[in-house]
């Protein structure tokens, strides 16, 4: 048998709807779908933002910290060099500084107004010790500082010779050119020593009556100096600024008693004590 036309149509309405028909259950069909949770992460990048600014500040302070301590650290390291290459220079310079012994010659003192009695000694001591300048011309100027001058009876070899001051001299400062030299006048001047005063006891007053008597008189002088020195227009005090040098010379005078005047007769350089 053919079907009729009405189950052609179910048929075909059917196929167009199968569920429609479908003898089973149907169950709703529900997709769920997942909401992103945009509150949260918009949460996480303020967070994020708020941070940015405190590592920031952080970086540029570390970065900051370590450029002070380099500009630091390389400062020290050139004032060190600095002070370093000056002292070299000036030890350099300092150490090449020389100057000739000072020159006294058999001419150059006489002793003039000579008063001596059992308990007084009066007396002046003219003294002309030339002074030279720097060995071979190294410094332009070279400054003497004449700290200290004296005169003491007998000599230097005595060991009772320090305790027997006669006369003193005047310091004074002066300077010497390059190729020249500079005879310094020194007066050495004893307007009354007696009996009794520090350097002067009975016993040598004496023995000063007995050597005048016999016309010699033997005595010691010491000076003591400072030298600086001019180099490139600069004053440089030498190797050792503190250091005092002393000059000592044995003298033998003949004296004339009544006229109160001497002269000298032999000069020697010693050592000083």
């Amino acid at each position: 048998m053919f079907p009729s036309a009405d189950q052609e149509q179910l048929n075909l309405a059917k196929a167009d709807r199968p569920y429609d028909f479908s003898q089973l259950p149907q169950e709703s069909c529900v997709v769920q779908i997942k909401e992103e949770h945009h509150s949260s992460q918009v949460e996480g990048n303020n967070n994020i933002s708020a941070q940015l600014p405190d590592s920031t500040s952080s970086n540029l302070f570390e970065s900051a910290n370590r450029l002070f301590m380099d500009i630091i650290y390389y400062a020290g390291l050139l004032i060190v060099t600095t002070v370093l290459l000056y002292r070299g220079c000036r030890y350099i310079i300092n150490i090449r500084f020389l100057y000739p012994s000072p020159l006294l010659e058999t001419n150059s003192l006489t002793i003039s107004n000579l008063n001596i009695s059992d308990s007084n000694l009066v007396g002046i001591w003219d003294v002309y010790i030339t002074f030279g300048h720097s060995m071979d011309n190294y410094a332009e100027v070279t400054y003497y500082n004449f700290l200290a001058g004296s005169i003491y009876y007998k000599q230097v070899s005595n060991i009772h010779a320090r305790n027997n001051l006669l006369a003193k001299a005047k310091a004074m400062a002066f300077d010497v050119r390059q190729k020249e030299h500079s005879r310094v006048h020194l007066e050495f001047t004893n307007t009354g020593l007696e009996v009794g005063q520090p350097g002067l006891v009975h016993q040598v007053i004496k023995e000063i009556n007995n050597d005048l008597e016999n016309g010699v008189m033997n005595f010691s002088l010491e000076i003591a100096v400072q030298a600086e020195f001019e180099k490139w227009g600069k004053i440089w005090l030498g190797l050792d600024s503190n250091r005092i040098d002393r000059y000592c010379w044995d003298l033998t005078a003949g004296i004339d008693r009544v006229t109160g005047k001497g002269r000298l007769m032999d000069a020697m350089a010693v050592f000083c004590d």
